[in-house]
């Protein structure tokens, strides 16, 4: 592939584990990826509890006002707004309280002007009958009740990588293939890689995938993400290395997962896009 390559929808999703960005750094950085790009934030840390442990609960004054803060600063530098919710293992009882809380969750986020709404099963549970199936009609359920223009869904193994059956249990026999069989084709698919933190992605990998979900995987990239023990204690500051321009057509979108550090994670960061521009040309 030479230089021009036509790049996928660039943008991030703060999908982290440890201590959140403050909110001046999140617009500064968001900022400055729009400017080489960057047309997507995200925002998911994982230590947001209203988000995730406590998502039935609306969150206080003062965060819901940064965060429809941020959600103007997103559309005033052109940027779509996103944020993912992990309504923990709901599958296990959607009933009517389930529902009435995610109704009023989904109300809330249409106040702020949510564009880009991920639902997300990841880091659950999920050796489970009728995992996919369950999780499909869950998401549905969703799509019918929120005003965001774009569903993007995490499976709950969005990985080939085992370690996720070590750590959930093993996954369901085709539970990729009978999810993507079950949603609907407008919903998008978080997939991370052959590894939950690939550090290449390949054509046939991604044509395969492709293939089991019935759509483009929508690309979660754990690159330049450093939370957890393990790799809490380095920087990731290597420019975007194993993703050649090749792979742009074979994505809906290509999002990063950022490190700890704000500032820093514009170090990689910034060389995703020139990677996708200039194809074979790019050093």
């Amino acid at each position: 592939m030479t230089g021009g390559a036509t790049a996928p929808e660039l943008g991030l999703i703060e999908g982290y584990y440890g201590i959140p960005w403050d909110w001046a750094a999140r617009e500064r950085v968001m900022r400055r990826l729009a400017a080489v790009g960057y047309s997507f934030f995200i925002y998911a840390p994982k230590a947001d509890v209203f988000l995730r442990h406590r998502w039935r609960e609306t969150p206080p004054e003062t965060a819901t006002a940064a965060l429809a803060g941020f959600a103007a600063a997103c559309r005033d530098a052109g940027v779509r707004f996103g944020v993912g919710l992990s309504p923990l293992e709901v599958w296990r009882d959607f009933g009517a309280e389930t529902r009435a809380a995610l109704a009023d969750k989904l109300a809330f986020l249409d106040d702020l002007g949510v564009q880009d709404l991920g639902i997300l099963f990841d880091d659950m549970r999920g050796d489970l009958p009728g995992l996919a199936g369950a999780q499909a009609d869950i998401v549905h359920w969703i799509a019918g009740r929120t005003r965001a223009s774009r569903i993007v869904m995490c499976p709950t193994y969005y990985s080939d990588d085992p370690a996720l059956d070590m750590a959930f249990g093993v996954r369901p026999e085709r539970y990729l293939e009978t999810l993507g069989a079950a949603l609907d084709a407008r919903i998008e698919v978080f997939w991370t890689g052959e590894e939950v933190c690939s550090r290449a992605y390949g054509a046939r990998h991604l044509d395969r995938v492709a293939g089991q979900l019935r759509r483009r995987p929508f690309l979660w990239d754990n690159y330049p993400v450093n939370d957890g023990p393990r790799m809490s204690p380095f920087l990731h500051l290597r420019a975007f290395t194993g993703r050649p321009a090749g792979i742009g057509s074979l994505l809906s979108a290509h999002a990063i997962n950022p490190a700890l550090q704000p500032e820093l994670t514009l170090v990689p960061a910034l060389t995703l896009p020139r990677s996708y521009r200039l194809g074979d040309d790019y050093d």
